[in-house]
This record gives structure tokens, C-alpha cells and sequence, in this order.
């Protein structure tokens, strides 16, 4: 008995064919309506709850009064804008998603495994969102007349744009000023848990030590006076009542600056598209400069008065 096999070869002078290629892939936020309104309420909500503790700090500096108290504040801080924050955060966590890109459509895989198909001519156009909160976003419009039930928040809406534009997709907007706001802020901003904790927990020690310091010395003659005379409970007290304040007032001080630099990039992106990423590289710097270099600056200025 005999077994025989047989072999498959390419036919002579044939090319293989060529091999499909991997869609391309970006990660999103995706959004109903609903959840994105709910976003965006607490969101405004907590951005507005710090513009006014940082106007009223900026108004008892221009007046020279304390009567901000540092526990209500920080209370409030907490209450408003901390915890609002946090649900938003959360909120986003829940609606990751990536969107794949292949040759004839592309495909929306939401966190819980739901697919959407979404052929490219099903597609009339792809708009920046009006209002980029909780981020800067794009909004479908279908064939239908209608949108598409998820609206997609992306950090940087380019790469995503350009992938569909190569397959002739309508309605790019890769020279909206929403769009390229965000490519230089995805650039040059970059956000990590241990740079907030060196800028709003550790930095403030620097100056807290230096008036805290500086009290020790005026009050009790060294800068361990208080503690030789009351202990390490009264010298620890009093040096949290230094740090909580300042800690606070630094928030605020580099929240202020943060509005301004995001309002020069805008305005960059707006009316100097090819300056978008120049101008933004500079008001990074200068909200660092006048974080770290100016706030010692102004200790300074105080103890030369």
C-alpha cells in the first residue's frame, strides 16, 4: 500500500500575494451623549470651583489681607474639585475603547468587547468637537443625517485623521485649530503622577522651610527653638500651618498660569498654525519658570522689603 502527498507550489515566475496589511490602531474614549453631558457638567463645575478659590486668592494678594482659612479651603478643594475630578476620571475610565482602521471601514471595539463596523462611506463627515471637554474629540456624521452614537475623545486627533484621510475619508479636519491645539499640547505637555507629586507636595517644602525657618529664628532664636521648649508636637504643628497654606496657595498660583498658557496656545493654533508648537514649548517653560524660579523670587523680594 502506497501513500502519496501532494505539495503546492507557486506556478512559475508567479509573485505570492501580497500580504493584507495590520489595520492601524488608536486608542479613544468613547462616549454617549449622555455620559459625556454628565462629564462635562462636573468637569466645568470643578474647573469653576478652582477659578474662584484662585480669584480669591489673587484678591487678598493685591489687597495684603489673610482671611482665607487653610482647612475650609482645602475642605473645599477637596469637596469641589478633587472629588469631581476623580468621578470624571473614573468616568473616562470606563469608556475606553480603539478604533482600528482597516482598507474599507473601520471598526469602534468598546471596553466590554462590543464591535462596530463603520464602513468609510457610511461616513458624510469628522468634526472636532465644539467644546474639548472632558478632552479634545471628534463627532461622526452619518449618511443618515444623523451622529453616530459615540462620540470619540482623542488626546491627538492627527494620526487617527490622517490614517482615515488615506483611505478618502470625508470631512477631515486635520487643519482645525481644535486639532492642532491638541496635537502640540499631546507633544510637549506631558502629565505623569510623580511630576504632580514633585510640583504640589514636595517643591512646597522649599519654601515652606525657608519661612518656617526664618519664623523659628525670629521667635525662639534657632530653628529648632520650638521644639526644645514645647517638643515635637507644638514644632510639627506649626510647621504644617506654614506648609498647608503655601502648598494651597502654589496650586492656585501655577492653576492661574495654567489658564494663561492654555489660552496662548489657543490663540497660537488660531491664528499661528505653524508657531502652534513654538508657542506652546514656550509657555511650558515659562509656566515652570515662573512656578519654581518666581515663587522663590517673590520670598526674596519679601525678606529684602
Amino acid at each position: 500500500m502506497s501513500s502519496s502527498s501532494i505539495l503546492v507550489t507557486d506556478a512559475p515566475g508567479g509573485t505570492p500575494p501580497a500580504p493584507t496589511p495590520e489595520p492601524a490602531r488608536f486608542a479613544v474614549h468613547a462616549w454617549t451623549p449622555g455620559l459625556r453631558g454628565l462629564a462635562v457638567v462636573t468637569q466645568l463645575a470643578a474647573l469653576g470651583a478652582l477659578l474662584h478659590f484662585t480669584a480669591q486668592l489673587w484678591m487678598e494678594m493685591s489687597e495684603g489681607t489673610q482671611r482665607m482659612q487653610p482647612v475650609p479651603i482645602a475642605i473645599g478643594l477637596v469637596l469641589r474639585v478633587v472629588l469631581p475630578l476623580v468621578f470624571v476620571s473614573a468616568l473616562r475610565r470606563s469608556r475606553r475603547a480603539i478604533v482600528a482602521v482597516d482598507t474599507h471601514q473601520w471598526t469602534l471595539t468598546l471596553r466590554g468587547g462590543a464591535r462596530m463596523e463603520i464602513p468609510f462611506e457610511a461616513v458624510t463627515a469628522v468634526r472636532p468637537w465644539r467644546l474639548p471637554l472632558p478632552g479634545p474629540g471628534l463627532a461622526l456624521q452619518m449618511r443618515s443625517g444623523r451622529a453616530f452614537s459615540h462620540a470619540l475623545e482623542v488626546e491627538d486627533a492627527l494620526p487617527l485623521l490622517n490614517a482615515l484621510g488615506q483611505h478618502g475619508a470625508p470631512g477631515a479636519a486635520q487643519s482645525h485649530t481644535l486639532v492642532r491645539y491638541a496635537h502640540a499640547r499631546h507633544a510637549l505637555w506631558r502629565r505623569r503622577w510623580y511630576h504632580l507629586l514633585v510640583k504640589f507636595v514636595l517643591f512646597p517644602l522649599v519654601p515652606t522651610a525657608i519661612l518656617f525657618y526664618s519664623y523659628q529664628v525670629i521667635s525662639f532664636g534657632g530653628a529648632l527653638g520650638e521644639y526644645r521648649m514645647y517638643g515635637w508636637d507644638a514644632y510639627l504643628r506649626s510647621f504644617g500651618r506654614y506648609y498647608v497654606p503655601i502648598s494651597l496657595c502654589l496650586l492656585l498660583f501655577a492653576c492661574f498660569w495654567r489658564v494663561v498658557a492654555e489660552g496662548a496656545a489657543l490663540l497660537a493654533a488660531w491664528l499661528l498654525p505653524a508657531w502652534a508648537r513654538g508657542v506652546r514649548r514656550t509657555a511650558e517653560w515659562f509656566c515652570r519658570l515662573v512656578y519654581y524660579v518666581g515663587t522663590l523670587g517673590l520670598i526674596g523680594a519679601r525678606f529684602m522689603m
